[in-house]
């Protein structure tokens, strides 16, 4: 359960970083482009402001719209029709936006004979007459004093491609607060998380790192004890074979004593050997005593050192 929360988390993280991405893409293009709207490969996606266009035919205010980008180098000489939905630069109260209306039959001009398809054409020039679907009036420029649109004037045609209310929700996202709630913050927060994970994992290392070695030294310090507890079999080994060669000795003094010593002499060399041997036994024992106390003293200091390392890398 963990684990799928962990997974669903970072394809949520993904996708929102993705469609940060995209809206950083769309705004810059819309503010490099001369048309004002954003230009990806000849497309250009928007969302609908108001309900002029309210129709079967048409869209509605909230909606995502998809539209073609013109190219007045290619498209100069291109005659619309009617029925075609155009996006153009229009200008109202000192305010020049873009509109995305309908191309009506033109049913007033003086110059009838000129109407071609329902489309004026004056001078080899074609004059639309445009109006919104759900609005009363054609559309008049206020700075030409005009109601005919030109290709100048046009900045795309509409693709017949409008997805609702979508429109709604990326207008949200360009403003202040969507785009900080939607894109800045849940950005931020996909890099802590990573800058979290990167610190866990190299604590985690870290960690593992003090834990080798202090294992180490353990082993060292278990080698140590070792080798020098094999050093004492081997003295002990060596000290028993010179005691068992002093008695042999003793033996043989006493077996085959020289003449010009007496009964007494020998015995009282036998006892002062006997002692001797007892006092280095003895020494020795004292001495086998100090040295496990020295590497019992040893150890517990290497514990403790121990544990204050492990303290600390905790």
């Amino acid at each position: 359960m963990k684990k799928a929360g962990k997974i669903l988390g970072n394809v949520a993280i993904t996708l929102i970083l993705i469609f940060s991405i995209l809206m950083t893409v769309v705004v810059i293009s819309s503010s490099k482009s001369e048309s004002g709207l954003p230009n990806l490969f000849g497309k250009a996606i928007f969302a609908v402001e108001t309900d002029s266009m309210l129709s079967e035919q048409g869209f509605d205010k909230g909606a995502l719209i998809i539209v073609d980008i013109v190219n007045h180098d290619d498209d100069q000489d291109k005659v619309y029709k009617v029925g075609d939905v155009v996006t153009f630069r229009r200008t109202y109260q000192d305010q020049v936006y873009l509109e995305t209306h309908r191309i009506i039959e033109d049913e007033y001009t003086h110059y009838q004979n000129e109407v071609v398809d329902g489309i004026w054409i004056h001078g080899g020039m074609p004059y639309y007459v445009t109006k919104g679907d759900n609005t009363p009036d054609r559309d008049l420029d206020a700075s030409l004093n005009t109601e005919y649109l030109t290709n100048d004037r046009v900045v795309a045609v509409w693709t017949g491609t409008a997805i609702p209310h979508l429109g709604s929700v990326m207008m949200f996202l360009q403003s202040q607060l969507g785009f900080m709630l939607c894109v800045v913050i849940p950005t931020a927060i996909f890099f802590l998380f990573e800058l979290f994970k990167f610190i866990s994992v190299l604590m985690e290392s870290k960690k593992q790192k003090a834990v080798e070695a202090v294992k180490g030294a353990e082993e060292e310090i278990k080698q140590k004890v070792i080798a020098e507890m094999l050093a004492k079999q081997e003295a002990e080994r060596e000290a028993a074979k010179k005691a068992e060669e002093t008695a042999k000795n003793a033996d043989m003094t006493i077996k085959k004593p020289s003449s010009a010593e007496s009964e007494e002499e020998i015995k009282r060399k036998a006892v002062e050997e006997y002692l001797a041997q007892q006092e280095a036994a003895k020494a020795a024992a004292r001495e086998e005593e100090i040295k496990k106390k020295a590497i019992e003293e040893y150890l517990a200091q290497q514990a403790a050192e121990n544990a204050d390392s492990s303290e600390e890398t905790e």
